[in-house]
């Protein structure tokens, strides 16, 4: 699927609503929300939550990582517009309303 994004490859079959490479940004993303709640609670309460902090490496780790996880949640975001651009606009209206009027799956 990285392969066909990035304009190197065929489409791969489609069999299921999401490919592979779809199901591990949306994974990835529910992952990086918990860490950026942790990450926050650490920068806003750093001696309330020194062992979180501590975990994370430090506070000023703890702010490094907090920094790293929002660029990787804007290139989520970032990544949806492109796919918006390359897919068409009824692609993004199915993400709105949950379903799709004529699926190609």
């Amino acid at each position: 699927m990285v392969r066909h994004y990035f304009f190197f490859g065929s489409k791969p079959e489609q069999r299921e609503a999401y490919n592979p490479l779809q199901k591990h940004a949306y994974t990835s993303v529910v992952a990086l929300g918990i860490l950026s709640v942790l990450t926050g609670l650490a920068i806003w309460k750093p001696v309330q939550s020194s062992w979180l902090a501590w975990l994370m490496g430090g506070f000023h780790m703890a702010r490094l990582w907090h920094f790293l996880i929002m660029w990787a949640m804007l290139g989520f975001v970032l990544g949806h517009l492109v796919m918006v651009l390359l897919h068409g606009w009824n692609n993004f209206i199915s993400m709105l309303t949950g379903w799709k009027k004529d699926p190609e799956y």
